[in-house]
Parts: structure tokens; sequence; C-alpha cells
């Protein structure tokens, strides 16, 4: 399969590649100003603006399936997630591209839960409120889409190495008890979404 992997510079795209090329995929790597230090005779790497549609058409051109991993600020635009998404919404319909996977975060759509921790709670209306508008808006964009999508929220990411071992919720709801998840877990995830239907237009909270 062709895979495109937007954000892929990032800690939890860069694992989202390395994953894709180890189940044998063919990858295009979408990087924007962090480079890549990858090699594999089965990358390319394009460098460009997830907020210029152009730009992304040209990397979603002939490609199956995408993985959208874009930080904040990864775009020139203040909601790069949102004006991101849309562009690869609407390159993907363009020309054909069907399977979508977006990285979101757990709480989006919950912001006053408590099962989130207070300390948390705090950040999300302050510092991180303007990412959680970004990611809210990312996620309607794609739930409205006719692609078939799947959303993945991870509570907390770690660099830890694989469990292979993590628990998921199939509706969006925020786990109980839950601790930081793999990165590489949660590519193994994204990368499984992709490949078959069982994640198809869920909302998947994943954490250990």
């Amino acid at each position: 399969m062709k895979v495109l992997v937007f954000g892929a510079a990032g800690r939890t795209g860069r694992n989202i590649v390395s994953r894709a090329l180890g189940h044998g995929h063919d990858v295009t790597a979408f990087v924007h100003s962090r480079p890549l230090d990858l090699a594999h005779p089965q990358l390319a790497i394009v460098s460009g603006d997830v907020c210029d549609f152009d730009t992304v058409s040209s990397a979603v051109e002939g490609v199956e399936a995408v993985a959208f991993a874009v930080a904040p600020g990864s775009g020139s635009g203040a909601n790069s997630r949102e004006t991101g998404i849309a562009n690869v919404i609407h390159a993907m319909a363009t020309f054909g591209a069907r399977r979508l996977c977006a990285m979101s975060a757990a709480g989006t759509f919950a912001r006053t839960s408590r099962q989130l921790s207070l300390g948390y709670r705090m950040l999300i209306a302050t510092t991180l409120r303007a990412t959680y508008d970004d990611l809210e808006a990312m996620e309607m964009r794609v739930m409205a889409s006719d692609l078939d999508w799947t959303i993945v929220r991870p509570v907390g990411l770690s660099d830890e190495p694989a469990s292979g071992h993590y628990r998921v919720e199939l509706q969006g709801k925020l786990l109980p008890k839950t601790s930081r998840i793999s990165r590489e877990d949660v590519a193994s995830l994204v990368v499984k979404s992709l490949e078959t239907d069982t994640y198809l237009r869920r909302t998947v909270v994943i954490a250990q």
C-alpha cells in the first residue's frame, strides 16, 4: 500500500513512518521545517506546508492511505491542524484516496471531564486552549467527510519502547485510571487502522 504521513518528522510521525515501512508499505513522509533522518528504499521524503493546498495535493496524488500526525505550529497558519486536514480531505477526494487516520488527543470534546487531572483541565483551559480548539475543529472536519476515517486520541505520550499491550475505547470516551502511552504503540494502532477495518469510522482513545 502507498501511505502518506503528514507530520512525519515529529516524534509520533517518525514512529508511524517506521512502522509502516516495517509492514512493507511504500511510504511518503511529508515534513515541514524539521528534517527526517531516515533512509529506506521504500521511503520518499517531501517538504512542504500542510496549510498550502497545492503542496498537499501534489503529495496526496497516487497514495492510498494517509496518516495525519501534524503537531501545533507545523504549518504557516495559526490553526495548522484544521487547515491542514481540510486540505488533505479535499486532495483525497480529488484523487480518490479513501483511508485516513488523524491523530488527536484525549480530552477533545471532554475538556472538563473529571477523568482528566485537575492540572491538565487547567492547562486545557489556559495554555492548551488554542490547541484543543484546533483539534476539535480538525475532528469535526474528519467526521463530516465521507472518507474511511479513524481518529486516534492518545492519553498522553511517552518515548518508551512499544509494550504491545494497551487499552482502547472505540467511542471516544475517556478511559479510567490511565497512564501515558508509548508513541510506538500509538504508531502501531495508526498503521493498523490504515490496513484493516477494525477501527473504521471510530474515534479511538488509547492508553496504558
